[in-house]
């Protein structure tokens, strides 16, 4: 018998997996779950419409991060000017740190599960279904009077007893070929400053870094690829493994004699690592079981980065492991942050080498942002640098000259760097599919086509790299009161990374025709436009370059003065 509808809504540009999960556990109970993604501004007011018209007894609102949590939370305040009276609850990392000031600022919100959701989210619903007060709930804050009733923590389960996500829909294809992701730990077993998966995880009071059995992963995995036709899994986890060799050997060689019982074969595997963790006899195995793709949490190569982040690993560990990989033949990406609270234009210098020096595997930069919980927040807070508030905290860097040149950067690489049908997303995307058609299509697949995609990597890495020597060496010597020539350079700068973005769309573009077509030759199948549209990096071809800001003027770019 239905307990009636419960309404779960956030980001899904692929499934996500939070939600997916939540619903599966209400599921048990009775409860009829529907999932809206939120993934604009624009969708906020067709998800009101849709949730008043169905009149959930309960709207879950995910906020895992602090850029959107006004626009998600504002939600429940738009759902109650509709008229909309059942209760509202917000979960997620954000919630889990902000509770206080979430049910201060956003009245229309009436409780904040903190930490995982499934086991607190499932009482939380029947508590409301029965019209009991959810006041001691474990896991769950809120309003008591003119107070806050603040629940125990909940334990944090064995991951082998949660229910398996959600899933109805046809998955997500890339060259016709299903891809769905998936997780098989949560957290991490590493302690970065600036991590919040760290935090999350350490907030709770439970395990830092928690594991599924390789025989729970590969049912789940099996599910999907008879059920669904899922042959590419994209591992989410925040890390793949342990730090150490042999037990990660031990485990995925059990996770393959899983899949093999469950006739699960010819698959890809997409993972996440830390450079400490590319081991040649792992990696080489990996390959065999299917492995497509290796993201790794490089993060920076500068001295002191290494340090203010708390990496915990060496630049000679950061060379080493992407070395490995290209022995291998593995196709990796990676991020740098090479802005830190305490970077220095040397540090800067070193991560841009970096990039030249890897330049064949798709890369992308930024600094490192503070969220809620983390060490990273803590420290700044000590050491009186902390600057925003909850919606958005952010810090100034130690050297001027550097927060400089990252205003400048920020600016001139906006559009290729952030956003979603950005050169650096389509460059990942186009060499994700390649592998995919490699590994799917290997007929229609040669080496010289590899060299072609590997060319246009190294040809947006190296524009990357001289345009941001070019500011690193203008920061040297301007002067930092001189504000109209930092606007003069840093519009001239974007309008050059523009120019140059429109070149590589056009190239990415033409290798997306060619790959598609090269599919159709030797299989007869039409894979054009397959992709959902929802992926991070799909775009239309009548959208591409419509964001990479050609048009720059003085007034359409930001730049803050120092003083």
């Amino acid at each position: 018998m239905s307990r009636g509808p419960v309404a779960l809504v956030g980001a899904e540009f692929e499934e996500n997996l939070s939600l997916r999960y939540l619903a599966s556990s209400i599921s048990l109970d009775g409860f009829d779950p529907f999932i809206l993604a939120f993934n604009t501004p624009a969708d906020a007011s067709r998800i009101a419409e849709h949730i008043v018209e169905r009149s959930p007894s309960v709207v879950g609102i995910s906020v895992p991060f602090q850029a959107r949590a006004p626009e998600l939370l504002g939600l429940g305040t738009t759902l109650r000017e509709r008229g909309f009276e059942g209760h509202v609850c917000a979960g997620g990392h954000f919630a889990t740190f902000e509770y206080e000031n979430i049910l201060r600022d956003f009245p229309a919100v009436d409780s904040v599960v903190r930490h995982e959701g499934e086991e607190t989210f499932r009482e939380l619903c029947r508590s409301v279904r029965s019209d009991s007060s959810p006041v001691g709930l474990p896991g769950v804050v809120c309003r008591d009077g003119e107070g806050l009733a603040i629940g125990p923590k909940r334990p944090l389960p064995a991951l082998d007893e949660h229910v398996f996500p959600r899933r109805r829909a046809a998955p997500q294809r890339v060259l016709g070929i299903g891809s769905a992701p998936i997780v098989g730990s949560r957290g991490c077993y590493a302690d970065c400053s600036f991590c919040c998966i760290y935090a999350y995880a350490d907030n709770a009071d439970g395990p830092r870094y928690r594991r599924r059995s390789p025989e729970n992963i590969a049912r789940e995995m099996a599910e999907e690829y008879h059920g669904r036709g899922v042959r590419v899994f994209v591992f989410n986890d925040d890390n793949f493994f342990v730090p150490s060799p042999q037990k990660n050997l031990d485990r995925y060689r059990r996770l393959n004699e899983a899949l093999r019982a469950e006739e699960v074969d010819e698959i890809g595997l997409v993972i996440k690592c830390r450079p400490n963790d590319v081991d040649p006899e792992l990696f080489d195995f990996l390959k065999t079981m299917g492995m497509i793709r290796a993201y790794v949490g490089i993060e920076t190569n500068s001295d002191e980065g290494i340090v203010s982040l708390n990496r915990r690993i060496t630049r000679e560990d950061n060379r080493r492991a992407l070395e490995r990989l290209r022995a291998l033949g593995v196709y990796a990406s990676f991020n740098l942050l090479i802005f830190d609270p305490e970077a220095t234009l040397p540090g800067v210098e070193r991560n841009l080498d970096f990039m030249e020096e890897f330049a064949d595997f798709p890369s992308n930069f930024c600094r490192a942002e503070v969220y809620a919980g983390t060490p990273l927040k803590a420290i700044l807070e000590r050491q009186g640098r902390l600057e925003g508030d909850y919606r958005a905290w952010g810090y100034g860097m130690r050297n001027p000259r550097v927060e400089l040149l990252f205003r400048i950067a920020t600016t001139a690489f906006m559009a290729r760097n952030f956003k979603p049908d950005g050169v650096a997303n389509l460059n990942m995307g186009i060499r994700f599919d390649n592998e995919v058609m490699k590994r799917f299509y290997p007929d229609c697949w040669d080496g010289t086509w590899q060299m072609y995609l590997e060319e246009i990597s190294r040809r947006i890495a190296y524009d990357s790299v001289a345009r941001m020597r070019e500011a690193h060496a203008f920061v040297g010597s301007v002067s930092l009161t001189d504000h109209d020539v930092v606007r003069s350079f840093t519009i001239e700068l974007a309008r050059r990374v523009a120019r140059s973005d429109l070149q590589f769309i056009r190239q990415i573009k033409a290798a997306r025709r060619e790959m598609e077509q090269r599919v159709l030759s030797c299989t007869g199948a039409a894979v054009r436009g397959t992709r959902d549209d929802a992926a991070p990096w799909a775009a239309e071809s009548s959208r591409l370059g419509t964001s990479v800001g050609l048009e720059v003027s003085s007034e359409s770019l930001p730049i803050p003065n120092l003083t």
